[in-house]
């Protein structure tokens, strides 16, 4: 009996020192800063902190989208859209946009179990592009909440207005590292105008 009451009280005093010493760690984060609450669910806001530049997607390796789509614009990243909108804009190649951008069958269904595969979502950086669209299934990532809002300050005489852009479907006119799925803000040089300071 008195083995099990020493058992007892020094397991006791034990859990006491852990939730002792996590807490003080859990305190001494938040007051350094160092401690960030996340939770890529919340579609009460966009971001926690103004300039939070980190916008990395995969890089796009899959040889076969990158020359049968990349050959008319951006191989866009995958994870930009959600699975839904990447099969059915493939189930629908002969009015892409008011294009035809028809393809064998082969290629179409590769192509389309690599967008859909790879754009499955996840959590993160990935996850934000895609706020807010509930159960809508979104064809263009210019009319995305996120990407509006993201892109809302900009003039439009630096996009529309301006002949190296066109449109803010081309991301790699200003968002240097696009090519290889880099989006942050520290990196975006508009043609003609400079380096674009959010």
């Amino acid at each position: 009996m008195m083995k099990n009451s020493n058992a007892m009280i020094l397991g006791s005093v034990l859990l006491g020192g852990i939730l002792v010493f996590s807490l003080y760690g859990i305190g001494s984060s938040i007051a350094s800063g160092n401690f960030e609450h996340r939770d890529d669910d919340d579609d009460s806001h966009y971001e926690s902190r103004k300039h939070s530049s980190n916008r990395n997607y995969n890089p796009v390796t899959n040889k076969l989208y990158t020359e049968e789509c990349g050959s008319c614009h951006m191989a866009y990243p995958p994870q930009l859209l959600p699975p839904e909108s990447w099969g059915k804009m493939m189930d629908n190649l002969q009015d892409h946009f008011g294009e035809s951008a028809e393809v064998d069958d082969e290629t179409r269904i590769n192509i389309g179990n690599f967008l859909v595969y790879s754009s499955t979502p996840q959590r993160g950086s990935y996850r934000k592009m895609l706020r807010n669209i509930g159960q809508r299934i979104p064809l263009r990532i210019t009319q995305l909440p996120y990407f509006v809002h993201e892109h809302d300050e900009i003039p439009s005489r630096f996009i529309q207005g301006n002949d190296k852009v066109g449109s803010l479907s081309q991301c790699n006119a200003c968002h240097r590292g696009a090519e290889k799925g880099s989006f942050d803000e520290d990196n975006i040089f508009i043609p003609g105008f400079g380096r674009w300071d959010d």
